[in-house]
């Protein structure tokens, strides 16, 4: 069986100010202070391997958690964050120009719409896809993620539905789970579905969501 740490990364400036993000956002002197907290909380757990996003807000959170763990830090693009419309990146959120958009492109329904050049409902189940099937055939057994709010989010969308995930269960699910700045969720991956107690256990199961209790 195979445990994986996922980690958002600490509060970057972006953040901080709203913004839509660009991929050279860092993390602000509070999100610094929150890398050193998962760290030393990284410390205490099995981790073999460290990946992340190459974005610089991740790179900065994984950097500190390798340094801490002494390991060094891969990295894989499959773990950036959503790419959004090259008309959205730097702006507000609450702009009242991007409203509207991101109302757009937020709702996944239906699954195939673009507005214009983001990954849409579809480009994300594919990635998605493809990062579990990635993490299934690491070597490891106890992997570390460092990524993103959104796209961990995603994930777990795909983790419960499967192959079978819908835009519209996607959106239910992205507007019910919420992340925390450096939120550590925990997921376990057997090979192959098992008949449990309770009834069938699916090959990917979430052990734990969003916990932030080293923050405080």
């Amino acid at each position: 069986m195979k445990t994986i740490y996922l980690v958002r990364h600490g509060e970057s400036e972006g953040n901080a100010s709203l913004m839509y993000q660009l991929a050279d956002s860092v993390l602000s002197e509070r999100g610094r202070e929150q890398a050193g907290f998962i760290a030393e909380r990284v410390a205490k757990l099995p981790v073999e391997v460290v990946i992340a996003s190459p974005m610089a807000r991740t790179k900065e959170t994984a950097s500190v958690i390798g340094e801490r763990i002494q390991k060094s830090v891969e990295y894989s693009e499959l773990f950036v964050e959503r790419r959004i419309p090259s008309a959205l990146r730097g702006k507000r959120k609450d702009d009242p120009e991007v409203v509207p958009v991101t109302a757009s492109i937020f709702t996944f329904d239906p699954p195939d719409f673009r507005y214009a050049d983001e990954e849409n409902f579809q480009d994300l189940k594919a990635r998605a896809s493809a990062a579990l099937t990635f993490l299934e055939k690491r070597p490891e057994d106890h992997i570390l993620v460092v990524g993103h709010g959104f796209f961990t989010r995603f994930l777990m969308a795909r983790v419960i539905f499967g192959e079978e995930l819908t835009g519209k269960e996607c959106g239910r699910v992205m507007g019910t789970l919420r992340t925390s700045n450096t939120g550590l969720t925990v997921l376990h991956f057997k090979d192959g579905a098992t008949e449990g107690i309770e009834g069938p256990e699916n090959e990917w199961q979430i052990i734990v969501w969003n916990d932030h209790a080293h923050l405080g």
